[in-house]
């Protein structure tokens, strides 16, 4: 666990501190204060891409899918009333971006899959995977809350260092746009994230 928090924090300060948190209307941050209530929607991309585009669109599809898998599971057991507010945020506009990032691969006539086979390419296994969601399953209460937190925190920073790379390498503007929501908007959990792990 001090692994992921210490990615996220590395990730933070490669990338600036700055970033909204996306929780619910209504709901506070973890610090008391309001934030967004929903991004803006991922725009369809236009037809001009790179391989750097493609790579970083599929191993978002992974990334996304098992952060949904997380967060469903956060939004059904975390006792924090902000972890939990936390989870259903992040799983909202994660589908949401998951069904854009699906057309664009369906517009460039790439597959949705390997994801994980491409991080594995990419300098490793990524942080979180169905094996470590099943686990988390079996621990309850306060546990539980401290492993959500610290496996989502290392999750959306690596997905902050992939953005990183897609601004650098990639070409389609949709693509280098909503990379860089990603990070907005991933730093900000992260910001959170840490906050209530400091607070456990």
């Amino acid at each position: 666990m001090k692994r992921l928090i210490a990615i996220a924090a590395a990730v933070l300060a490669l990338a600036g501190c700055g970033g909204e948190a996306i929780v619910p209307e209504g709901s506070q941050g973890a610090h008391g204060h309001g934030a967004n209530s929903a991004a803006p929607p991922v725009p369809t991309a236009s037809a001009r891409f790179n391989d750097a585009d493609v790579m970083f669109v599929q191993m978002m599809v992974d990334h996304l899918q098992l952060g949904i898998s997380l967060s469903q599971l956060a939004m059904d057991k975390a006792t924090k009333p902000q972890a939990k507010d936390l989870a259903g945020a992040i799983n909202t506009t994660q589908r949401e971006e998951l069904s854009t990032l699906k057309s664009w691969l369906k517009l460039w006539g790439k597959p949705e899959g390997g994801g994980a086979d491409l991080h594995a390419a990419h300098g490793g296994q990524p942080l979180l995977d169905n094996k470590v969601i099943d686990d988390t399953k079996e621990k309850s209460g306060a546990e539980f809350d401290l492993s959500f937190l610290n496996l989502m925190a290392g999750h959306q920073g690596a997905g902050v260092e992939m953005a990183l790379a897609e601004k650098k390498d990639g070409m389609n503007p949709e693509a280098v746009a909503y990379a860089e929501r990603v990070m907005n908007s991933r730093q900000g959990q992260i910001q959170q994230m840490l906050g209530l792990i400091s607070e456990q």
